[in-house]
């Protein structure tokens, strides 16, 4: 369900046009509309009808994401992507739909954020995307050697950590915090998931 709606307007004070974001974004109009869809970028409507998108919403999701600081890939590349999801039900969801999103995408599906690292020792990839529902302690603890992981190999872009424990990244040291690891408070559904990787495909292509 999006959260765009027909108010006079939220609190925020600044927002942009859905061009001004997608060009700030590098992504298409089509995209951009996507990731509203999906509650990945906040946008409410004005009386007349035309849409705003609240700048604070594009700028942590362009800042989050750092596509900047990555290398782009080569159009006819595929992104590899790594999904780690507790749930065998979601995995096999996820796993037949994928085919059905049309990206130009490569994913693997482990059951363990342990299978994962392993696999990132010998293979680069370009998204890691992990689900958790465990104790907090033990996110922080995941979290923690996720970073040292990152740090230290440079096998993956970006990582994202699905969790609805509140300010993880506040538990990371500081002085060697990966700008490339960014949690959000969401449930991994299909849809949603469709939407974010499109909006990190066209970022890495652009």
């Amino acid at each position: 369900m999006s959260t765009e709606t027909s108010l006079p307007g939220p609190e925020i004070s600044e927002f942009v046009t859905s061009s001004q974001a997608a060009k700030r974004l590098g992504l298409s109009m089509a995209t951009i509309q996507k990731l509203v869809d999906n509650n990945i970028l906040q946008a409410w409507r004005t009386f007349g009808g035309h849409r705003r998108i609240a700048l604070s919403s594009v700028l942590r999701y362009q800042n989050a994401n750092s596509f900047d600081k990555i290398s782009r890939l080569p159009s006819d590349r595929h992104s590899k992507v790594m999904m780690v999801i507790e749930s065998q039900d979601l995995t096999t969801r996820l796993s037949k739909e994928v085919a059905q999103w049309g990206l130009p995408v490569q994913v693997s599906f482990f059951e363990s954020l342990t299978e994962a690292l392993l696999e990132l020792l010998s293979d680069k990839h370009e998204l890691l995307v992990v689900q958790t529902t465990a104790p907090r302690k033990e996110q922080e603890k995941f979290l923690e050697i996720l970073q040292k992981f990152i740090n230290s190999r440079h096998t993956v872009a970006h990582t994202l950590v699905l969790s609805q424990e509140e300010d993880l990244l506040a538990t990371l040291n500081p002085d060697a915090n990966p700008v490339s690891i960014q949690v959000f408070d969401k449930d991994l559904s299909p849809l949603w998931m469709s939407a974010y990787l499109a909006g990190f495909v066209a970022q890495r292509r652009g």
